[in-house]
């Protein structure tokens, strides 16, 4: 008895442990909540090595009606090679009060049918 309940605490403990991993694996999306007022411009920066053929791509933003897309613009980390990482940031302007999500995925744009290497999702709340 002592036997089948000493393996069955380490299947339980192995599933905890593999859980997990899985999850973070296959939903390597964070969730974030940014509040700002209307009429403000809100910056995200993303961190992209422009040199892999990897950029930041701008799948959605749920309501257009409060917010809309300003630019994107890569910097270069200080001191780094040029074919080193650095920070993408993308800017939006918030419209009226309301919420919309925005997600933006980190792939290459002709590998289509592939799955983005990253995704990220922000709920922007407009007061």
């Amino acid at each position: 008895m002592k036997n089948f309940i000493s393996k069955l605490l380490a299947i339980i403990l192995l599933i905890g442990m593999v859980l997990p991993a899985f999850a973070q694996k296959d939903f390597s999306r964070r969730f974030k909540a940014i509040r700002v007022g209307h009429s403000k411009v809100i910056t995200i920066p993303l961190e992209a090595n422009p040199a892999t053929g990897f950029s930041w791509q701008l799948i959605k933003i749920s309501d257009k009606m409060v917010l809309e897309f300003v630019k994107k613009e890569y910097a270069a980390n200080s001191g780094k090679l040029s074919a080193s990482a650095g920070i993408e940031n993308w800017s939006f302007k918030t419209l009226k009060s309301g919420k919309a999500v925005i997600v933006l995925e980190y792939r290459r744009p002709w590998e289509k049918d592939t799955p983005a290497q990253k995704k990220e999702e922000f709920n922007i709340f407009v007061e």
